[in-house]
């Protein structure tokens, strides 16, 4: 367990795995980073206020859910699977930049420098699809 500190939300909101929030009620622990624990208050604050809005009648159509689906076997192999492959990345990423940061390494051909950027690109957009997969796999079975 590591403790993160940070006024940047979205470094959180792709990296850590829980919050800890300090709450007018105290101190409390939720899934996810900021969005996710903005998320939560957000539903928690609409619901107490539906739930004492006494000038708004919900019929039984009104309350039903829809039903919650559990991942599938392939859904949790690949949210398993994760957290391996952003490491992956992240170290491919932090290898290209540390190249990067080489003085010599412009004073390769432009093609080759341009390659490199390139595959930093490429690198960085699988990274961002692969968090938002992530999240997008964690909050099945748990909406």
């Amino acid at each position: 367990t590591l403790l993160l500190v940070s006024h940047d939300r979205e470094f959180l909101n792709n990296v850590v795995t829980s919050s800890i929030v300090f709450e007018p009620t105290g101190v409390k622990e939720y899934d996810g980073g900021y969005d996710d624990w903005q998320r939560i208050v957000a539903n928690r604050e609409k619901a107490t206020v539906a739930e004492t809005s006494p000038s708004k009648v919900k019929s039984a159509a009104q309350e039903k859910t829809p039903r919650q689906r559990k991942r599938s076997f392939k859904e949790q192999k690949e949210l398993d699977a994760l957290p391996e492959r952003i490491e992956q990345l992240e170290t491919q990423i932090a290898e290209v930049h540390a190249a990067m940061a080489d003085p010599d390494f412009y004073q390769q051909a432009g093609e080759e420098i341009a390659a490199e950027q390139a595959r930093l690109a490429k690198l960085e957009s699988e990274l961002a699809t692969a968090y938002a997969r992530w999240e997008e796999l964690e909050e099945i079975g748990q909406s």
